[in-house]
C-alpha cells in the first residue's frame, strides 16, 4: 500500500515555474532589490495559491529557486550539464535575475575597478577611444545576434515543453487511477 504523500513530491510543471517566476519578478520590482528572504517565498506561495497553484509550499518554492540558481551559477563556472536542470525556456529569465542580483551587489566595487581598468587598458596597449568603441559595438551586435538565435530556440523549446508537460500529466493521472483501483479492491 502506497502512502498518499508519495505523490506530493516536488515535481514542477512549466506553468508552475512560469507563475513562480512572474510573481518573483513582481515582488522584486516592488521591493526594488533582488534579496530573497523567507517572507519572499511565503508571498510567492500565497500568490501562487490565489492563481490556482495550491500544491507548492514556501519551502518547495525556495528549494526550486535555489536549485535553478545553483544550476545557473555552475553553468557560468563551466559545468554545462547542470544547466539541464533548468527548462530551456526559463534560462534567460533565471540568468537575468541572477546576473542582476550580482550586478547590484557588486555595483560599487566594480564601478571603481572597471573605470581604473579601462584607463589602464587604454594606457598600456595604446588603444584609442574609437577603437575601444568599435570593439564594444561588435560585442553588442554579437550579443544581439545571440539573443535572436536564443529566442528562436526558445520558441521550439516551448512547443516541446508543453508536449512533455502533457505527457507527464497523462502519466501521473494514470498512476492515480491505478492506485485508486488497487485501494478499492
Amino acid at each position: 500500500m502506497m502512502k498518499v504523500g508519495k505523490f506530493k513530491r516536488n515535481f514542477w510543471l512549466s506553468s508552475e515555474i512560469d507563475c513562480m517566476l512572474k510573481i518573483f519578478k513582481e515582488i522584486h520590482s516592488v521591493q526594488g532589490s533582488t534579496t530573497t528572504t523567507h517572507y519572499t517565498f511565503i508571498q510567492i506561495a500565497n500568490k501562487m495559491r490565489k492563481r490556482g497553484f495550491v500544491n507548492k509550499s514556501p519551502a518547495q518554492i525556495r528549494r526550486k529557486w535555489f536549485q535553478m540558481k545553483s544550476a545557473y551559477l555552475c553553468y557560468k563556472r563551466g559545468n554545462v550539464g547542470r544547466l539541464l536542470l533548468i527548462p530551456e525556456r526559463f534560462r534567460p529569465i533565471i540568468a537575468t535575475f541572477i546576473d542582476n542580483e550580482y550586478k547590484n551587489s557588486l555595483w560599487l566595487q566594480q564601478s571603481e575597478s572597471s573605470e581604473n581598468l579601462d584607463i589602464e587598458i587604454e594606457d598600456e596597449f595604446d588603444i584609442g577611444k574609437s577603437s575601444l568603441a568599435s570593439v564594444r559595438n561588435l560585442q553588442q551586435q554579437f550579443l544581439k545576434d545571440y539573443e535572436e538565435m536564443q529566442k528562436s530556440l526558445l520558441q521550439l523549446q516551448f512547443k516541446y515543453q508543453d508536449i512533455q508537460d502533457k505527457n507527464w500529466i497523462k502519466y501521473l493521472s494514470s498512476i492515480d487511477l491505478s492506485t485508486d483501483t488497487q485501494c478499492s479492491v
